[in-house]
């Protein structure tokens, strides 16, 4: 029996929705809706319909030009699907603060705010935090709070959570993450970072005591591992040295 990779995008996706969200803007490939159920939590969410229109989009492509810029946030992937089970499964203090990093769609958010946490959605492309902000507000939350973050700009406040879902793709990300991390983490604080088991997983890993940070792995059911894993689930936790 073979199974599918946790890196592997989810594309079984409904139709576009035939009307376009007041709220929203309009994008390649219109949005749909959907809805997932995890932990006896039901998430019913707007996303884009088709990821890979933007691709086509001359708009991406300029900005690809400027920066390399890729509209990863268009895509949900199944390893975001375990992190907002690992989530709901973990007791968490009341109204902690979080910083999710590269929010995408939102969902990750989403499980903290159905936590009762103080969620701070950020993402590199504006139309990601419209998203996720749209799809908390579909929820009844409308105290989330949403940033456009440069991962190179670090913003000037800590926070004891850090939670990043599917942000290892490309090792040029690796350097402004950790140094992010170093900066944004409270001295006390917890990261956790997801990876559907990415080959560059390992470089990453490697890199965190290079930043004053210490580094454990977790699998879906938070067991320890012994090492990175190739694909596959993992959880990256990440504090300051003490």
């Amino acid at each position: 029996m073979t199974t599918t990779p946790d890196t592997r995008e989810i594309r079984d996706l409904p139709l576009p929705v035939e009307l376009q969200p007041k709220e929203l803007p309009a994008i390649p490939g219109g949005w749909t809706e959907r809805t997932w159920t995890v932990e006896g939590h039901t998430f019913r969410l707007v996303l884009p319909a088709v990821p890979d229109a933007f691709l086509e989009d001359p708009e991406v492509h300029t900005a690809f030009d400027r920066d390399e810029y890729m509209p990863y946030w268009a895509y949900l992937w199944p390893a975001a699907l375990k992190m907002v089970a690992t989530i709901l499964k973990t007791d968490w203090p009341k109204e902690a603060e979080v910083l999710e990093i590269g929010a995408g769609i939102g969902i990750v958010g989403l499980a903290g705010l159905a936590r009762g946490l103080r969620v701070t959605i950020s993402d590199y492309e504006p139309k990601a935090v419209e998203l996720a902000l749209y799809n908390a507000q579909r929820h009844g939350f409308t105290q989330a709070q949403g940033l456009v973050l440069d991962w190179r700009i670090p913003p000037d406040k800590q926070y004891p959570y850090l939670w990043g879902c599917e942000l290892l793709y490309e090792d040029r990300h690796h350097e402004p993450l950790l140094e992010l991390t170093r900066r944004t983490l409270a001295r006390d604080g917890v990261a956790w970072f997801v990876d559907g088991g990415r080959m560059r997983a390992e470089r990453f890993c490697r890199m965190i005591p290079e930043y004053g940070l210490t580094v454990r792995l977790f699998d879906e059911e938070l067991r320890p591992l012994t090492a990175p894993r190739v694909g596959q689930y993992q959880l990256i936790e990440i504090r300051h040295q003490t």
